[in-house]
């Protein structure tokens, strides 16, 4: 990262969510598709974004 670390990111696209949880992206975004982890997308096949809360909910195995 350049000018931020991730732990004081608020929103994550896919690839630094992956980083932050310890997760490969690909994990993260079949999460995302099932719904275990919520995200937002402006439209479908958009970026997905996550909150910080949101991720740290799903690696504490709640609903997020």
């Amino acid at each position: 990262m350049s000018t931020s670390t991730l732990t004081d990111r608020i929103w994550f696209d896919t690839v630094q969510a992956a980083e932050y949880t310890g997760w490969s992206t690909k994990t993260v975004v079949r999460a995302l598709r099932s719904g275990d982890l919520r995200g937002q997308q402006r439209s479908a096949g958009c970026r997905w974004r996550m909150h910080r809360d949101w991720l740290d909910a799903w690696m504490a195995g709640g609903a997020s």
